[in-house]
C-alpha cells in the first residue's frame, strides 16, 4: 500500500548546523559508481544534492534528498545534511540538474514530500524517477534531461 512520506531526520543529520540558506545553488543527482551495470539485478542508489557548506580537508556538508532503506523497509529522510568527502563526485555518476534558488530547492522537497511509495517494495531508481517527472511538470528540469537521466542512470520505465 502506497504512504506518503513524513519527512524525518536521517542519521548524522547536520542540518541545525549547516542549514540551506537563500543562496542561488546547484542542484546535483548522483547515482552509485561511475558507470551503469549492465546486471539489472544490481540497481543504482540514487539521490539529489546540494552543498550547504564547504568544510576544510576536502568536506563539504550535503544537503540529501534520498529514499533510503532501513532494515527491510524504506524511509524518505528530510531534513538530512550530511558530512561528505568531495571524492564521492569522483566515484560516484553526478548530474547537475542546474541553479537552483532557495524558493525551487523548497518546491524540490515539497515535491519530495509528496512522492507516494510502498516502503517494502519501492527502490530510490523508482522513488527518483517519479520525483523528477514531478519536477518535469513543475518545469524544474527539462524534459531532455528527465531523458538522459532515464537513460544515463537508468532509471526504470514506468
Amino acid at each position: 500500500m502506497p504512504i506518503t512520506p513524513i519527512p524525518t531526520r536521517g542519521s548524522g543529520d547536520l542540518s541545525q548546523v549547516y542549514g540551506d540558506d537563500w543562496s542561488d545553488k546547484e542542484v546535483f543527482l548522483q547515482a552509485t559508481g561511475l558507470h551503469k551495470d549492465s546486471d539489472r539485478s544490481k540497481p543504482r542508489h540514487v539521490l539529489i544534492y546540494w552543498v550547504n557548506a564547504a568544510l576544510s580537508s576536502g568536506i563539504e556538508i550535503w544537503d540529501i534528498t534520498q529514499l533510503e532503506m532501513h532494515g527491510h523497509w524504506h524511509q524518505y529522510h528530510y531534513p538530512n545534511a550530511l558530512k561528505v568527502n568531495t571524492k564521492e563526485r569522483s566515484h560516484n555518476q553526478t548530474i547537475s540538474l542546474g541553479i537552483f534558488t532557495s524558493e525551487q530547492r523548497e518546491q524540490l522537497l515539497e515535491l519530495a514530500a509528496d512522492v507516494e511509495y510502498d516502503q517494502i517494495t519501492a527502490e530510490s531508481r523508482v522513488w527518483m524517477r517519479d520525483l523528477l517527472a514531478k519536477m518535469v511538470e513543475e518545469k524544474l528540469i527539462s524534459h531532455r534531461l528527465f531523458n538522459t537521466i532515464r537513460e544515463d542512470v537508468p532509471l526504470p520505465s514506468v
